[in-house]
């Protein structure tokens, strides 16, 4: 039981450092990508600042992450169907 939440929490963690990757390696590649005309927004301009400063970091721990924890879950999930 305490193995599944483990896991889970795992691949949010993973998911949750992908998306900073990717946020942030399309604001490094097209710093205009997120931002609308004659709108300005601070959270979003904030966001994609520290999008931009972390994305190769999370990159790095956030695909490995995610993977490793998703083969984890799978092999746990089908060891316990097997045993079932």
């Amino acid at each position: 039981m305490r193995g599944n939440k483990s896991g889970a929490v795992a691949i949010f963690i993973g998911v949750l450092l992908i998306v900073v990757f990717a946020v942030g390696l399309i604001c490094e590649k097209n710093p205009s990508a997120f931002v609308r005309k004659y709108q300005y927004d601070f959270a979003l301009e904030q966001f994609c600042a520290f999008c931009r400063d972390w994305w190769l970091p999370a990159g790095i721990i956030g695909f490995p992450l995610f993977l490793i924890s998703m083969l984890l879950s799978l092999v746990r999930e089908s060891k316990g169907n097997r045993e079932s």
